[in-house]
């Protein structure tokens, strides 16, 4: 057995890690006896020398083992999530949850905070007064026996190596490793316990991914592991070069997921989301070809039984829904109108998304109090026809100086051509 010491020399000097080295290495991480100085080497030599298939394996394994994992629930259902690398607008998990748990699938959906200058699934969930994301292995099992889903937060007892080396990775330099980031992805999904996952490879300017081979070498990283532990896996690329849907901020996207399972979805926010669900359907066996499977997720979204689903999940984890909406209709936003007639041009889902972040809508620094009121709502897409005085974007902010800000940032970032513009091509780049 190695000296955690000898262990950091061995990786540096770009030798091959066994699983018994990584294995023993994170035991000491969880345990405290592998210091702080020493994880941040690890990452660093990881990121200098790069981490095999095998290695990144084994570190996926040792991390999800590193603490408890989700027990089955004899529930006859089969257990499928789904990740995003991240997006501007992304709301698609709270319209696929209840979607993929009405088509009779279990959704036990570990989610996460924002990062960087992306939005993050519990920061628009908390913006229902009430609802809690801090559930326990019990609460989760229920939920999944009861409703076939929950959404909540990451707890002390599952996976507590991956907080420990993210926080190191996040402060020296070191996130982009792509073993690192499939281990930190994998790991938490493989602790819920899963039969089978859905990737959403976000591809564009505007996600962490901005080329479709970076994108497709973290696929190929995460898909050799799920295959060595017989995880079923299948990743679908989807552009992110402007927000998806209407809306970009916490309470204003969960309000538009709600409004589209109760109605319909903007274009792009619906095509994103039924593909992403069909192929959890896929997946989990419950129809032989994709198309059944898009068939069977619409007549979901169709009938209600999916907007019945959300308003259960909501309700069931404490969330107040109509106290949320008759909080925030008392807020008045400012207008923004087309100043010309013509064609409104690319929106730049980056820079929609760093406004919104300055006003409040996500943090500077992680200790931020959130205003879950900050952001924006489109009444325009690329490619969409306006007159002079049609409502472009609707600017929301609980600070005045803010919501200001935020309003002039908007009527730079939206710009309108005098020629036609082309419309928005499909979402789906590639499917695997």
């Amino acid at each position: 057995m190695k000296s955690t010491k000898e262990l950091l020399r061995f990786k540096r000097d770009g030798h091959h890690l066994t699983a018994d080295d990584i294995h023993q290495f994170i035991d000491g991480v969880v345990s405290g006896t592998v210091s702080p100085a020493q994880v941040g080497a690890f990452c660093m030599a990881s990121c200098v020398r790069g981490l095999d298939s095998e290695e990144t394996a084994a570190l996926t394994m040792s991390m999800t083992h590193s603490g408890k994992v989700l027990r089955r629930s004899d529930t006859g259902r089969r257990r499928i999530d789904k990740h995003s690398t991240g997006g501007v607008g992304d709301k698609v998990s709270l319209l696929l949850a209840p979607l993929a748990s009405s088509c009779g699938i279990d959704v036990p959906m570990i989610s996460g905070r924002g990062l960087g200058h992306t939005g993050g699934t519990l920061d628009k969930l908390e913006s229902v007064p009430g609802f809690s994301i801090a559930m326990t292995e019990q609460e989760m099992d229920h939920c999944l026996t009861v409703n076939g889903l929950f959404m909540a937060g990451q707890t002390v007892d599952l996976v507590p190596a991956d907080r420990i080396l993210y926080a190191i990775r996040d402060v020296t330099g070191t996130v982009e490793n792509i073993g690192l980031i499939t281990a930190s992805i994998l790991s938490k999904k493989f602790a819920e316990s899963l039969d089978g996952l859905v990737m959403d490879m976000k591809v564009g300017s505007a996600a962490f991914m901005q080329t479709l081979d970076q994108a497709r070498t973290l696929a190929e990283s995460m898909k050799s592991v799920c295959d060595s532990v017989g995880i079923p896996v299948r990743f679908v690329f989807t552009r992110m070069d402007e927000p998806l849907g209407y809306a970009v901020g916490n309470w204003l996207e969960i309000a538009e997921a709600e409004h589209a399972l109760a109605t319909s979805a903007e274009r792009s926010l619906a095509e994103v989301t039924i593909e992403l669900t069909a192929h959890m359907v896929h997946v989990a066996g419950l129809e032989t070809t994709i198309e059944d499977s898009r068939r069977r997720v619409v007549r979901a979204w169709k009938n209600g039984s999916a907007h019945q689903q959300f308003h259960r999940m909501i309700a069931q984890q404490g969330g107040k829904w109509s106290d949320a909406v008759t909080m925030y209709a008392m807020q008045t936003p400012i207008v923004i109108e087309s100043a010309t007639s013509g064609w409104v041009d690319h929106i730049d889902a980056r820079a929609v998304a760093d406004a919104v972040q300055q006003a409040g809508g996500g943090r500077q620094r992680e200790d931020d109090v959130i205003d879950p009121s900050a952001g924006v709502v489109f009444h325009c897409e690329r490619g969409s026809e306006v007159a002079a005085g049609d409502p472009l974007v609707s600017v929301y902010a609980r600070d005045a100086a803010r919501r200001d800000e935020l309003a002039a940032a908007m009527r730079s970032i939206i710009q309108t051509k005098t020629a036609p513009v082309e419309r928005k091509p499909s979402m789906i780049i590639e499917v695997w």
